[in-house]
């Protein structure tokens, strides 16, 4: 499907990355670029700015075809929900559906307004062979390897920080392991999924592994990139582009 009237929230790493993209489509039209009110970590171009706001009820009455939500697990709870009554959505922030109850919403409303709901690949590779080959899967574990300080918690932890199933490490860290959420929604669900988060204090890289083995097959791949400094690491953004040029049709891959 190519969309011609989008929205993006967030303004952030990810979302600038987006909005700049976007910024050099001519046949595209921009809804709106939303943000919370005070928030001043902008990096979307110049010439993008005259579409930012902060009122979200104007926002979201523009109704354009496909919104990219690339804030925060809590922003997307919030208008989540209303999003998909009439536009498809794009979201980034995807440990909110560890939330049950929001995941059947999701679902629900989906199932009523026909709308779609993306969730992009995010910081790692091969969900395609994932969602490929969940039916014939049987064990699907994803370890996380960061800094303290980029997963949250103190700069000095040293070692594993959580082992146990993606949804409750999303629901304990919203913020840091999308990666866990996009495989568990791709794979085996999110409580199926096993989840390990490892702090070393003397990294400065995000590394995410991943092993999968099913009937006959086993792999395993990891993915490492720089951390710009907040919860994103290097490689985060140019997938994010990629992603969106995928749902636009800019490349002839399909998957998200």
């Amino acid at each position: 499907m190519t969309y011609k009237t989008i929205g993006v929230i967030g303004a952030g790493v990810i979302g600038g990355a987006i909005s700049a993209y976007l910024s050099s489509l001519a046949d595209l039209h921009l809804s709106f670029i939303l943000v919370k009110a005070g928030f001043d970590d902008i990096n979307v171009p110049l010439s993008m700015r005259r579409y930012i706001t902060s009122d979200a009820v104007s926002a979201l009455e523009t109704s354009p075809e496909l919104i990219i939500e690339a804030a925060s697990p809590g922003v997307l709870t919030e208008l989540g929900p209303q999003i998909l009554e009439t536009s498809d959505l794009c979201a980034f922030s995807c440990t909110a559906l560890a939330d049950a109850a929001l995941e059947k919403q999701f679902h629900d409303i989906r199932l009523k307004s026909r709308k779609r709901l993306h969730i992009p690949h995010g910081a790692i590779l091969a969900l395609d062979g994932i969602l490929d080959g969940k039916d014939f899967l049987e064990e699907v574990a994803i370890t996380t390897i960061k800094s303290g300080s980029s997963l949250g918690v103190a700069a000095e932890s040293e070692g594993i920080i959580f082992d146990g199933s993606a949804r409750e490490a999303c629901l304990r860290f919203p913020r840091n392991v999308n990666v866990h959420a996009a495989v568990a929604l791709a794979g085996i669900g999110f409580d199926r999924t096993h989840s390990i988060i490892i702090a070393n204090p003397a990294t400065k890289d995000m590394c995410h592994q991943i092993r999968v083995s099913g009937q006959g097959f086993t792999w395993n791949i990891e993915v490492s990139s720089r951390s710009l400094g907040g919860v994103s690491g290097s490689y985060t953004p140019k997938s994010a582009v990629g992603s969106i040029q995928r749902l636009l049709g800019v490349s002839a891959v399909s998957n998200c």
